[in-house]
């Protein structure tokens, strides 16, 4: 199973995720490296968890607030990872902007996805490798700026999006997200009966070594973690064994 670090960036340094509350996100703090630079904490965290790739949120970029390309270029320039970036891409101009600039898949959240329609349209012209669908949800329903996805059960939201195509899929309980009370196996093993062949990543609550465990027995590919490294509660020893497993 894959580790991916997790950058949230919010004014050109390194945030701390708290359950999507993006008010309250400050400033990382951890053991890896001091401050919250985003190119010494990029290449920290690939280091402790031998990323081949990293995940990059951008929140400014995500709420319609600016962006954080200097930083992501910098990371790009400093990191032998790929990246896979969510700034809240709803067309395929924004879509292919990322692309050119060095990323190696764009995130479509459903968070930010207007409709069906152009989930169906960014496909047609960005083609499924180079993107990767996130599934983002709050209290076990789907958030979703379209209306025809907001509020629905997960499996019900796969089937409107066609996922059963998809060679990735992303599973995020953003209320899980930065909080260390546990992953959400419960879904992602519902997600991996519905997708048996997909690659499945998810994130959120991950706090320790057992919960990689545990999310790798459902079924996970790759998982997102971002507060456990930071914190040391997850280190390289236990990558490893993981990796044994």
């Amino acid at each position: 199973m894959e580790i991916v670090p997790v950058l949230d960036l919010l004014g050109g340094v390194v945030v701390h995720g708290r359950a999507g509350r993006r008010h309250e996100y400050r400033p990382v703090q951890g053991v890896l490296v001091e401050g919250s630079e985003p190119v010494a904490i990029a290449s920290a965290l690939q280091r402790v968890a031998a990323a081949a790739a990293l995940y990059v949120a951008d929140l400014d970029a995500i709420e319609g607030t600016g962006d954080n390309l200097a930083a992501l270029r910098s990371v790009m320039g400093s990191v032998r990872a790929a990246l896979w970036v969510d700034a809240g891409v709803t067309t395929a101009a924004a879509a292919r902007d990322l692309l050119t600039a060095g990323v190696s898949r764009a995130v479509v959240g459903t968070e930010t996805l207007p409709s069906v329609e152009r989930w169906e349209a960014l496909r047609r012209d960005i083609g499924d490798e180079c993107l990767l669908l996130s599934l983002d949800m709050r209290g076990g329903v789907v958030r979703s700026a379209a209306p025809e996805l907001r509020g629905s059960a997960p499996l019900d939201a796969l089937r409107r999006l066609d996922a059963s195509t998809l060679p990735a899929l992303l599973v995020l309980p953003v209320d899980r997200v930065g909080s260390s009370g546990g992953p959400d196996l419960a879904t992602l093993s519902a997600v991996r009966g519905r997708l048996p062949e997909a690659r499945l990543v998810t994130g959120g609550g991950v706090k320790d070594a057992a919960d990689l465990h545990a999310l790798q027995e459902v079924g996970a590919d790759a998982v997102l973690v971002a507060t456990a490294l930071h914190s040391g509660s997850i280190g390289a020893a236990d990558l490893t064994d993981l990796s044994r497993a």
